[in-house]
């Protein structure tokens, strides 16, 4: 997060955070606060059509939110999909009540899967509209070089909280990988997520219900995400478990570029 995107007002008597949402979205602002500590109650305020949204929480649990008219889980889902806007903070505000109650890591990840959930929904009532998106996005990708998968590991590593990044063939092998490995077997790991995938994939079929999306594997404070790309499987390391929900967050649309390489 830039110094920029966050400013301490001084000048008056209860000191809250503000800023715009241009520069830094709700989930780095979240992050940013549950690791200093802090409760309290975010104030969002939509650029155009009056909109306004609060968000409170206490000793890293997400208590209440509110988005317009729509609450809890629904309505923290539809905050984080601002990018235009202002926010203030302010210290140790109470709810006044209780619709989410969940750690802001949990409620992120929640939300996020809302969001997708959403996305796909509207793919499948508007199949007309999602193949002219897609035909769009091959003309622009025919029109502009498209970026090598190495380009796309190490912007994955500019995330706060990754550590590596390997991606894996369904054979065991690691095609690729970035970062820092020195605490980890890289050939090993490959040869462990592929059995591991291979197996969940094969419950899936079985179970007869939807593809692999993605897996969390937690050691300790350490996570590993994994996500298919293409033929092949990606996973990110992280040595701490609290930045999860920003890692989930803020890699989407990388996994995305890595599977029209593999």
């Amino acid at each position: 997060m830039s110094d920029t995107s966050i400013i301490l007002d001084t000048n008056k008597n209860d000191n809250f955070l503000k800023g715009s949402l241009a520069l830094t979205n709700i989930t780095d602002l979240l992050q940013f606060l549950s690791a200093s500590y802090k409760s309290g109650m975010i104030h969002l305020l939509g650029q155009s059509g009056g909109k306004e949204g609060k968000i409170f929480f206490m000793a890293g649990e997400l208590i209440y939110v509110i988005s317009g008219k729509v609450t809890g889980l629904e309505g923290f889902a539809d905050l984080l999909s601002w990018d235009q806007g202002s926010f203030q903070f302010h210290p140790d505000v109470v709810a006044p009540e209780k619709n989410i109650g969940l750690s802001i890591q949990h409620a992120i990840i929640q939300a996020a899967i809302l969001l997708d959930n959403r996305a796909v929904s509207k793919d499948l009532k508007n199949p007309d509209e999602k193949e002219k998106t897609a035909d769009n996005k091959a003309e622009e990708r025919s029109t502009e070089m498209e970026r090598d998968s190495t380009s796309v590991l190490n912007d994955l590593l500019t995330i706060p909280g990754i550590d590596a990044v390997v991606v894996v063939g369904r054979d065991g092998f690691v095609i690729e990988s970035a970062g820092n490995s020195s605490r980890i077997n890289i050939d090993e790991l490959g040869a462990s997520l592929a059995h591991a995938i291979n197996g969940i994939e094969e419950m899936g079929n079985e179970l007869k219900i939807n593809l692999f999306q993605d897996m969390f594997i937690e050691y300790g404070r350490a996570v590993i995400l994994c996500k298919p790309v293409g033929d092949a499987v990606a996973a990110v390391i992280a040595p701490d478990a609290s930045k999860l929900g920003i890692i989930r967050h803020k890699t989407k649309k990388y996994f995305e570029e890595l599977a029209l390489s593999f």
